[in-house]
């Protein structure tokens, strides 16, 4: 039940829904004062979610910084999935924007600074009907030139709860109770690490995949222009967010 709300609430936090919603209201209303008002709220709401500097300035608050080349790290990692699907029409894997989950571990494993990788990834599915995509994964990496014995499958999880609690299991079945550095992306870490400390798991975070421009570098039409980036990085911000309160308020970090 937790997974299903999860997945509907999610949708409704999109800004666009908010102020689609809100400028229906106003089209259908006859209380003129009542238009303008929810007008107004519905331009409040797109200038401030499509503000590229403060949307920016939201997510570098939020994400934890990057590992410096030079730290030590753990001898093995989890790689939290949400970076691929399989495109059935087209018989192919799709790679998205968060693929440096996985392309950043695969360098330490050329690097040797890792030597075990543990994907972790199911079917996050309403429907049942997709494939676990620790399982297309896999191939991936074994084109890369990774061998099978650098990678396990856990092939179960649909959210980053069940990421931690299945995890544990793989790593208590190998009698594995070293450090494990904690793969994911940087504005989802702050959730992950929470979830994974509390499943009783000791990990080092490595966020990738940033969604803040760390440099800044801002021109003055940022300040006023509405960015569609800055609408994307919003979605991805409320989604953790909410993420991050529904697990703290049902004691899952």
């Amino acid at each position: 039940m937790f997974f299903v709300l999860s997945k509907l609430l999610i949708v409704l936090l999109r800004p666009l829904c908010w102020i689609l919603a809100l400028s229906i209201w106003a089209l259908i209303t006859k209380n003129a004062k009542r238009k303008r008002k929810l007008l107004l709220i519905a331009t409040c709401i797109l200038f401030i979610c499509s503000n590229k500097v403060l949307v920016n300035e939201l997510a570098r608050a939020w994400e934890l910084p990057p590992v410096s080349s030079s730290e030590k790290l753990p001898s093995t990692a989890v790689i939290l999935g949400g970076y691929a699907e399989f495109d059935a029409k087209r018989n192919r894997v799709q790679l998205s924007d968060a693929a440096d989950r996985l392309f950043s571990p695969v360098v330490l494993l050329h690097q040797k600074k890792l030597k075990k990788v543990i994907l972790s990834g199911g079917a996050a599915s309403l429907t049942g009907r997709l494939k676990p995509e620790a399982d297309y994964v896999f191939p991936i990496l074994k084109s890369l030139g990774i061998p099978d014995s650098s990678v396990l499958v856990e092939n179960k999880s649909r959210n980053t709860f069940e990421n931690a609690i299945n995890t544990g299991l793989l790593l208590d079945s190998l009698k594995i109770n070293d450090t494990i550095l904690l793969v994911t992306s940087a504005f989802h870490m702050r959730r992950a690490l929470g979830v994974f400390k509390k499943a009783g798991i000791k990990v080092k975070p490595y966020p990738v995949h940033f969604i803040s421009d760390y440099g800044r570098g801002y021109f003055l039409p940022d300040w006023f222009i509405p960015s569609s980036e800055a609408l994307f990085r919003t979605d991805a911000l409320l989604k953790e967010w909410f993420g991050y309160f529904a697990y703290a308020v049902t004691g899952k970090l």
